[in-house]
């Protein structure tokens, strides 16, 4: 947990740098202590909201340069350094960019858009979003969007991967007939034929626009994707999404059955789809089923639900509750959550892990699948029925 340093402190740091540094290099020091102070005390998730700000010297002036999605803590930090008669031209840049035109909103038009740390083909697996996702765009470089995903995740990912829209044009899909994808893995075809050719491939969770009414008895739907390809989809893979999402409920039996679908497939991190899992992609892709939108990171999930009172014996638990592996809170060191499972029943959990691949394990150490030895369960987490339940997708405005 981030340390809050009390605004004192800050006059007490600036009376010290005023009598042991010269005028530029103290107003630059300044800049940084007053940047650290206000991103620690305002940014509570770096992955879900941004605060990039670096100051420099130049002209007299201190040049601030960055970015953030947070106009609030910027109006702090030019307040501040207004008030130490500080000298600054402004350039930092709020997100959503301006020079994005309006264009704010986008809609993943391949199966599965691999989302990166840094704009590079070669920067580190964060996450995923599954086509027809709504997503926030956020700025663009060198043909990489950085987006935000309905679970408020921030990410680089390719131009190609993204259909830029404008707020009118997702109020047009969100009202549009759209069908979702409910079957582990599959193809959008060329012809209502399923000998026609492949136009993607498509996974579980995929939303997809209907083009027209179908056929009376027809076995596949006409679709149209957010970059304008047309294809047709199996009927039988698909619900209409605006009856599924008011329909759906997390039950628990379907959602291990679900879970049970992808046993024995390999983790990959960064993975939150049916193409691959990490621990954390794993269990927001069962709760998905469920019609629930799980935060994405293991130590995020930890922080919805309710805490269920385990004492050991595990006998509170339900199936579908969520158990948090981890390190517990110390007098010297913060809890530290990394890795998540989710409970089947019979001291039993399903999760993908690291050391391997989607399986089954157990609380109970005289079992032959017995959990490994370095595991410690931290918390139990229950998301169903939970006054801090994830919000569901027919709540969620991007949706609906």
């Amino acid at each position: 947990m981030k340390k809050r340093i009390s605004w004192p402190w800050i006059l007490i740091t600036i009376l010290g740098f005023a009598v042991s540094c010269q005028p530029a290099q103290n107003d630059l020091e300044l800049s940084k202590f007053l940047i650290d102070s206000i991103q620690s005390q305002t940014i509570a998730d770096s992955r879900v909201e941004v605060f990039s700000i670096k100051p420099s010297y130049s002209d007299n002036s201190i040049l601030l340069k960055g970015k953030t999605t947070n106009p609030e803590a910027i109006a702090k930090l030019l307040a501040q350094l207004k008030l130490q008669h500080v000298e600054f031209i402004d350039s930092i840049i709020s997100l959503p960019d301006q020079a994005l035109q309006g264009k704010v909103w986008g809609l993943v038009t391949v199966s599965v858009a691999n989302l990166r740390s840094t704009a590079a083909h070669s920067g580190e697996l964060a996450t995923q979003a599954i086509m027809g996702t709504p997503v926030r765009v956020l700025q663009e470089e060198n043909g990489w969007f950085l987006i935000q995903t309905p679970d408020k995740y921030i990410a680089w990912t390719t131009k190609a991967s993204i259909a830029q829209v404008t707020q009118n044009q997702l109020n047009d899909w969100k009202s549009s007939a759209r069908v979702i994808y409910l079957t582990d893995s599959g193809f959008l075809l060329d012809s209502p034929d399923i000998r026609g050719n492949h136009v993607s491939d498509v996974v579980f969770g995929a939303i997809l626009q209907v083009e027209s009414k179908t056929m009376a008895n027809s076995q596949f739907i006409p679709v149209i994707l957010p970059d304008g390809r047309k294809g047709f989809i199996s009927k039988a893979d698909c619900s209409d999404f605006k009856i599924w999402s008011e329909q759906v409920t997390p039950d628990t039996t379907k959602m291990v059955k679900t879970a049970f679908y992808s046993m024995g497939r390999p983790y990959l991190w960064g993975g939150t789809s049916t193409k691959g899992f990490d621990c954390s992609g794993f269990t927001k892709t069962i709760y998905m089923s469920g019609g629930l939108i799980l935060s994405r990171d293991a130590s995020q999930q930890v922080l919805q639900g309710t805490e269920v009172a385990a004492n050991g014996s595990w006998n509170e638990l339900k199936s579908g509750d969520l158990l948090f592996v981890g390190r517990a809170a110390t007098a010297e060191l913060p809890e530290r959550i990394t890795h998540v499972c989710m409970y089947i029943g019979d001291s039993e959990f399903i999760h993908c892990s690291g050391l391997g691949t989607v399986g089954v394990n157990s609380l109970d150490s005289t079992r032959q699948n017995s959990m490994p030895k370095s595991y410690k369960i931290v918390h139990a987490k229950r998301m169903i029925g939970s006054a801090n339940s994830p919000v569901t997708f027919k709540s969620h405005p991007w949706y609906n």
